[in-house]
């Protein structure tokens, strides 16, 4: 079997340990990698590998290199966002290339940005290409496994997903994303955005309600600050006594007054007992637990590469994790 071509879209801590992934597997060639950073365009792409090596790629900054690399899929990490990544997408799968991307809303496209999502289905079809959002949260720990897990139960009532992180294990974009180090006060600025703090929670709420066939009319979540009980220091900042060590979100799926959907998310520097559960009330009850939890950084580089070969062989158009094959390891 051919190889697929594949070039890396995105180039921070997520993009560059998927790129590395990516060049190891025999299943695929590593043709390109595109980053719009000019400190990094110009390099060997394997100057950002841990360890560095030469790989004879160079990093590029236009999307135009797309046309003279000709890959079959490109790895997309550059934003969780939509509408920020719209037009990148856009320029990708009308060229007829298939995307794996790690944009969060692109987990369930629709829910927010239906006339987006829309817009990328309709030109993902005409170019022939397949673009699919996945990660491990979204995409895997609190809503894909669950219902993966559901497949042993006949029926289910009620979904709770519980996830414990400890940030200060994380890249310094994350700890940044949970407000690690800041004071309230710079929370609760941050948090009136709208963009901040993890992203993705209605998704996974949205996702567990579509595949099991639960019918729900509110979807809705909370995001608080955790407060740090003493000093913490990680290899990027330190949080004091008092500041925000990260967050607590929690989304709900509900019908009425019934709560079918419950998924409990603490992330934060010095969190204890990282772990995964998955809990499904049903005939029978399934209960799991992931011990220390789900590596997220390295965890969110393998689903994407463990994806591309199912986007690449699934019909044209935007999808969702539940239209594709399962992802899963394939040897290196």
């Amino acid at each position: 079997m051919s190889k697929l071509r594949v070039v890396s879209f995105g180039l921070g801590p997520i993009g560059v340990r998927a790129a590395q992934l990516a060049h190891a597997r025999r299943n695929l060639e590593l043709v390109g990698a595109i980053d719009v950073d000019p400190a990094k365009a110009g390099k060997d792409l394997g100057d950002l590998f841990q360890p560095a090596t030469k790989t004879g790629i160079t990093i590029e900054a236009d999307i135009g290199a797309l046309d003279r690399l000709r890959p079959d899929v490109v790895v997309h990490c550059t934003s969780s966002f939509m509408p920020v990544v719209e037009q990148q997408v856009l320029d990708i799968c009308r060229r007829g290339i298939d995307i794996v991307s790690s944009t969060e809303e692109l987990l369930v496209p629709d829910l927010q940005h239906p006339s987006i999502a829309a817009s990328i289905d309709q030109a993902a079809k005409a170019g022939g290409a397949t673009v699919l959002g996945t990660g491990v949260n979204p995409g895997f720990a609190m809503d894909f496994m669950a219902v993966v897990a559901s497949a042993v139960t006949y029926s289910v009532q009620h979904v709770r997903c519980v996830r414990v992180v400890d940030a200060g294990t994380r890249r310094l974009p994350l700890q940044q994303k949970v407000g690690a180090g800041m004071t309230t006060d710079e929370f609760e600025a941050k948090r009136a955005t709208g963009r901040f703090g993890h992203i993705g929670m209605r998704e996974s709420v949205a996702l567990v309600a579509r595949a099991l066939g639960f019918e729900i009319d509110r979807n809705e979540q909370s995001l608080e600050p955790v407060l740090a009980t003493e000093e913490r220091k990680t290899p990027f900042l330190t949080v004091s006594k008092g500041a925000v060590a990260g967050i607590r979100n929690i989304g709900r799926g509900s019908l009425g007054s019934r709560v079918l959907i419950e998924l409990d998310l603490s992330m934060y520097v010095g969190a204890p007992d990282p772990r995964d559960e998955v809990h499904l009330r049903g005939d029978p009850d399934v209960d799991l637990i992931f011990q220390g939890g789900i590596a997220g950084d390295s965890a969110t580089a393998a689903i994407l590469i463990n994806s591309i070969a199912q986007v690449a062989a699934a019909s044209p158009g935007l999808k969702t994790v539940l239209d594709v094959a399962p992802p899963r390891s394939t040897a290196v």
